[in-house]
């Protein structure tokens, strides 16, 4: 352990645990026999079976957590060639609205699917890559850059002493395609939509979206904390995620070991290509 400030309960000269950015369960979804997980950015692409931590939070932060949604959603994520929970839980109830290419669930009526633990979670990892450098391409700032008054209404509502406030949305979409895209995509800021300022993250199977502006819960009416229903979108976010993937990393550095890797897995008919 080292010793600092947390930036969540902002306890000042305490212990410090080696936190995780992206929960730790994660990590073994991404392993497939001997082969190692890629991670990834605008710049390169390598293979790697390190985790990102540090130190940056104290130990009863990291309760909250874990406590707040960590652990309830470890379990729950896509598993490759295996159950995604979360989706077989969603669609065990109709939807509350299907049209126009739109499919809304109410996570809340669902008694399978703690939706303030959902939403716990999602805030959790925004506010921990804003608040910290991690292992960003700057270790002078934090991974993305947040005003000073969204990262302490975020802080406020994981500590359990504020709800989120109208300004905040946040959209959690759950996706529908029948192969869902094995990754973790860490958090980023996207292009704005309806003068809201955007940004997201992906973990296999769902969306993560945190729309920022005035009036936002309103501008976003399927957010999810923004109503009793507790909404959830339902959608091909593989194929959206896969695609933005294409475009951000087309001139990413690739290793000739990640190249022999895709070449050999190709061989044997699985489509890994991404950024091409």
């Amino acid at each position: 352990m080292e010793t600092g400030d947390c930036p969540l309960c902002l306890s000042q000269g305490v212990s410090l645990h080696d936190s995780h950015f992206m929960p730790k369960s994660l990590y073994p979804l991404f392993r497939t026999g001997n082969l190692q997980p890629v991670r990834f950015s605008r710049d390169k692409m390598v293979q790697t079976s390190n985790q990102v931590t540090d130190y940056v939070f104290c130990g009863s932060c990291e309760k909250v957590f874990n406590v707040g949604g960590e652990s309830w959603i470890h379990t729950r994520f896509a598993v490759h060639n295996g159950p995604f929970p979360l989706r077989e839980s969603l669609l065990k109830q109709a939807p509350l609205q299907d049209s126009e290419g739109t499919t809304v669930y109410a996570a809340a009526k669902n008694p399978e699917i703690d939706v303030p633990k959902l939403i716990h979670f999602g805030c959790g990892v925004f506010f921990k890559a804003a608040v910290h450098p991690w292992d960003g391409d700057d270790p002078t700032r934090p991974y993305i850059l947040m005003e000073p008054d969204l990262i302490d209404a975020l802080r406020q509502y994981l500590l359990g002493k504020a709800d989120l406030p109208k300004t905040v949305a946040l959209g959690v979409t759950v996706d529908s395609a029948p192969v869902v895209w094995q990754a973790m995509v860490e958090p980023y800021p996207i292009a704005p939509v309806l003068g809201l300022q955007r940004y997201l993250f992906y973990v296999p199977g769902i969306a993560f979206q945190l729309f920022v502006g005035k009036d936002a819960q309103d501008k976003v009416p399927t957010c999810i904390n923004g109503s009793p229903y507790g909404q959830v979108m339902y959608e091909n976010i593989s194929l959206t995620m896969r695609n933005a993937g294409r475009m951000e990393l087309k001139d990413a550095e690739r290793p000739q070991k990640l190249l022999n890797m895709m070449a050999d897995l190709e061989k044997k008919g699985l489509n890994v290509r991404l950024g091409d």
